[in-house]
Parts: C-alpha cells; sequence; structure tokens
C-alpha cells in the first residue's frame, strides 16, 4: 500500500496538466485513486457513496462502515481557494456526528477534527501538500488517517488526536521552522514573503502557534556564545584544505543575477531585465496556442494569480499581447524562471526549450 502510494503521489508531481482538470476529473484522477489504493472499493456506495446527501446539500463523498458515516471528502477544482468551503463542510460534518473530515483540491487535503472545539483553522489538525512535502512522509500520513483499516477500527481518529495533541507534533515543527526561515531567506517569495506561519504549515503539515514562531526567533536573534577555541601549541601554521562549494539549483540561483540572454525554441532574445523573459515565454506560448491559453489561468501561488483576465486581477499586469490574458510581472527572479517553465510544461514543451543567460 505505501509503495504504490509513493509511486500515484510521484506521478502527481510530475504531471503539470493536473492544474487544469476539472472537479469531476480531480475526484476520478486521484480521489477515488488514493482511496483504492487505500483499501477502499470505490465501485461500492456501500463503502465509497458519492454525492451524499445533508439535508438539502451534498457532499462529494461519504465514507462508510457498517452503514455508518466515517468519513467526509469534499472536493474542489486545484485552481480552486479552499477556504471558503470549510464552514460548510464541518457543519455538515458536526451535523452527521462525523469524526474525520477532508477538504481537498487534489494537490493540497486539509484533514479536519469536525467535533472538536474552536475556529475551523483550528479543528484543521494536518495538511498535506503532494508537491511541497516528502512523498513518504505524505503516504504514511494517508494510510494512518484515511486508509478502510484505520478507518474501520478506529485508529484513524486516534492517530488524528494524536496529531493534534501529541508531542510529535511539536517535534516536527521544531524541525521543519529552520529549513522553512532558509527558504524564505534563499528565496524571497513573490509577496515579499508569505508569512512564516502559512510557509510553515505548507512545507511540515502542521500550522504552529504563535508562541512556536516567537520562541524559534528568539533562537535565531539570540544565539548561543560560541565555545573558546583550544589555545593551540606553537609551530608552523596549517590550514584546513578548503571544502568544494555546492552550486545551487540552476532555478534558484538567479537572485542578484542580470540577465544577459535566453533562447526559447531555437530563438535568442537580449531582454533588458527578467520581466521581459516572463512576457516573452507568455506571448510566445499565447502565439502558438491561442484557443488553449486558457490553461495559464490554472498557474496560481498561495495567495496570488501568475495569469489573469483582468488588469485588477494581479500586483503588476503586463498584457499577453493583443490578447484578453494578462501575466503577472510582480515576482521575484527565481520564480520567474519557475513560471516560465511551468507555462512550457503546460503546453506540452521541455525544460530544455528554454535556456537563460544570466551574470
Amino acid at each position: 500500500m505505501r509503495d504504490e502510494l509513493i509511486k500515484a503521489i510521484n506521478e502527481i508531481r510530475g504531471n503539470s496538466s493536473l492544474l487544469i482538470l476539472d472537479e469531476a476529473s480531480i475526484k476520478a484522477a486521484i480521489i477515488l485513486r488514493f482511496l483504492s489504493l487505500l483499501g477502499w472499493n470505490p465501485f461500492d456506495i456501500n463503502e465509497v457513496r458519492p454525492e451524499y446527501t445533508v439535508e438539502s446539500k451534498r457532499v462529494d463523498f461519504s465514507l462508510i462502515i457498517n452503514g455508518m458515516n466515517k468519513a467526509f471528502i469534499e472536493v474542489k477544482r486545484p485552481n480552486e481557494t479552499l477556504e471558503p468551503h470549510q464552514e460548510q463542510l464541518l457543519n455538515y460534518s458536526f451535523k452527521e456526528g462525523v469524526k474525520i473530515a477532508i477538504l481537498t483540491n487534489g494537490i493540497t487535503w486539509w484533514f479536519y477534527l469536525p467535533l472538536n472545539e474552536g475556529s475551523w483553522e483550528q479543528r484543521r489538525f494536518f495538511t498535506a501538500d503532494l508537491m511541497e512535502q516528502q512523498p513518504e512522509s505524505s503516504a504514511e500520513r494517508f494510510i494512518a488517517l484515511l486508509s478502510k483499516d484505520n478507518i474501520a477500527t478506529g485508529n484513524a481518529v486516534k492517530n488524528a488526536e494524536d496529531l493534534y495533541q501529541s508531542r510529535q507534533k511539536r517535534n516536527i515543527l521544531r524541525d521543519a521552522l529552520p529549513k522553512v526561515w532558509h527558504k524564505l531567506i534563499s528565496d524571497p517569495n513573490d509577496l515579499l514573503v508569505d508569512l512564516l506561519i502559512e510557509t510553515t504549515e505548507k512545507l511540515s503539515g502542521f500550522r504552529p502557534e504563535v508562541e512556536d514562531i516567537e520562541k524559534f526567533l528568539y533562537g535565531i536573534s539570540h544565539p548561543t556564545a560560541p565555545e573558546p577555541r583550544p589555545v593551540r601549541p606553537s609551530g608552523p601554521t596549517t590550514f584546513p584544505a578548503p571544502r568544494p562549494r555546492v552550486s545551487a539549483p540552476s532555478d534558484d540561483g538567479y537572485i542578484n543575477k542580470q540577465i544577459v540572454a535566453f533562447t526559447l525554441l531555437g530563438r535568442e532574445y537580449r531582454p533588458r531585465n527578467w520581466k521581459e523573459l516572463m512576457v516573452t515565454v507568455a506571448e510566445e506560448m499565447y502565439r502558438r496556442h491561442p484557443t488553449e491559453f486558457d490553461r495559464a489561468l490554472a498557474l496560481r501561488g498561495s495567495k496570488m494569480a501568475y495569469f489573469g483576465l483582468s488588469a485588477n486581477e494581479l500586483s503588476q499586469p503586463s498584457r499577453v499581447s493583443d490578447s484578453k490574458y494578462f501575466v503577472e510581472t510582480k515576482l521575484n527572479t527565481n520564480s520567474i524562471v519557475r513560471r516560465c517553465r511551468e507555462l512550457l510544461s503546460l503546453f506540452g514543451y521541455r525544460d530544455s526549450d528554454l535556456t537563460i543567460e544570466a551574470r
């Protein structure tokens, strides 16, 4: 089960076309596939019931054991914001006495304990992000929280409560926070910086409390003084051999660099700045795929869109040729390169179709 889940997650991570699927396709391609790998029979409505009715509304899936609803799953499109749908899902779960609820767009999975006290966010005890977190870790969490065996025995609820309450949550947050800090300072976020709390949740799966952040920042700003260096006996001075320098990944090493030229699909360009790279790639994709360019609207960050149909949707919009589309240009250099490659991938091109010279 674990190996098959890891394989499925890796396939999703390598398939950018999922970003443009509609809700029905996400249900078939991801949700039902995951449920099958987790031991559920998606063809048996006595186990996996689609469009389960609660009063006059419907939940996308109810997972049923011995005629009782054990978990609700609500599904949205990959480019749809999840926050507005929390209240409805948790209200349905509370009315039906369902102890575990999941809100997902196929890529991000929010796990809730609906019967707990607190706000919607406080009842969200875990976040799985298939694109950001390690596939092995994600697979283990899915098995613990959503496999048929664990749901049937009640272990899923126990595992959920343990994640919500236990020291394990603190340990994972402690290990994740340095990685989050490094990510923020080495590659500035497109909107200056995503809030540290939100990024921690995205990378670790847990939402830290304010106290966790305060303790972490205090530790950074008040480092422990280094121990005195031992006095060495007099003699010839020796120096350690220099360590080899590790080069940054090609698409993460453009901060503070100036673009000199780039080659797109065999044609060389000499732009004045990085923004021209973003605009040129967008215009070339529109020129080649005008009737399919709606795909670009699926490229979104956690708090912003990279393409839109209105200039008001973006911070620094630039019109794509004479079309109805606009592209965001208020991005850091690393993000521009990544967005360009994502756009090329959406239309079937390879990373090697774009090469960049910078200094």
